[in-house]
Order: structure tokens, then sequence, then C-alpha cells
């Protein structure tokens, strides 16, 4: 078994703002990971920090870019535990996702169809949180509690297989991932 990482987050930028606006939610950004202890995390997001119109797949780290900005708002990581299998699918699919890098955008469209509820796929486009749970459903890594269209950041909550491993500001994530929390021993307390 190996541990990825699902990170809840939030910033400040003007898009994260009207999102929370609208959702009242906590966390309005998700990524994955496959070494949090690295700091970099996948997703579909903005890719120039000035221009929220350009967006697709993007690899974000804690400590630059729209993270680095916003390292004092808060987010929290969930920890999964995943077979040997479905890492190595994920470690082929984000490595697919590289390859073709170009052809993917962000799924402008499918903000308010998820808002609303209207289940929508389009091929090579994504939200931050379609992609993550695009991911987790096509390596059976666990059982989403929604269709992936219509996945939001905090639908990640509702994942039982999700083991919080942090709370609290964004820039210091990665240094709390350094140190995994214990693992308890079936039978003991």
């Amino acid at each position: 078994m190996k541990t990825i990482y699902i990170l809840l987050s939030r910033t400040n930028t003007v898009a994260a703002r009207l999102i929370r606006l609208a959702t009242a939610c906590r966390y309005n950004h998700v990524s994955i990971s496959l070494d949090a202890a690295r700091s970099d995390f996948y997703s579909f997001a903005r890719r120039r920090i000035h221009n929220p119109l350009i967006g697709g797949f993007i690899i974000e780290n804690i400590h630059t870019g729209i993270f680095g900005r916003n390292g004092d708002q808060p987010c929290a990581l969930y920890a999964l535990q995943v077979t040997d299998e479905a890492y190595a699918d994920l470690e082929g699919m984000i490595e697919r996702f590289f390859d073709h890098y170009d052809a993917y955008r962000y799924n402008f469209l499918g903000v308010p169809l998820c808002f609303f509820g209207i289940p929508y796929e389009r091929e090579h486009h994504y939200l931050c949180s379609q992609f993550a749970a695009y991911m987790l459903r096509r390596t059976g890594a666990c059982t989403l509690p929604k269709a992936v269209s219509l996945m939001q950041p905090m639908d990640f909550l509702a994942i039982p297989e999700l083991r919080l491993v942090y709370t609290g500001p964004l820039g210091l994530v990665d240094r709390t991932a350094l140190y995994p929390p214990v693992r308890m021993i079936p039978g003991r307390s």
C-alpha cells in the first residue's frame, strides 16, 4: 500500500473569492499529490498567475505561484491509502497529462453546470475537483459520493477513506506532511 494526498485549499484571488461567495464553502480548490513532502501538487487552475482565463493542467508548489502568495490561507490535507497498482496507475496518468499538456484546458463551462448540479463531461477539460475525482475514480482508489462532473472541493470530505493529516496555513502543509501520523496497530489504543 502507498499513500497519496488530497489537498483542499482556498486562496484570496478574485476568482476564489467569487466562488466562496457563491458556495459559502471553506475550501474552493482541490489538488492531488503522490508525495506531499515534496510540496508538489497536481490540479487544474490558472496557468499564469495574473491571468485567470488561461487555465489547464498545472503543477502547484506550496511555496510559489498562487499558493506561495497565499501561504497564510487555510487548507486541509488528507491522506488516502491506495494499492501499489492504483499508485502506479496514478503516476502513469500524471505522466500522460504532462505528455499532452497543451491538449488540456480548464473547464470554464463546468463551473456553472457543476454549481447547478447538471452533469456534463468535456474531453480534455476539467475543474480542479473534476480532475482529482477523475484520477481517483479511474484508478479505483476510492468510491466517490457523486459523479466526476459534479464533484466540488467540499464533496471530498464525504469520502470515508480519506484521513485528515493536517489543517492550518497552506504555507506549512509540506512541513507537516514530512512527519506522517503514527500508524495505529489494530486492536491497540
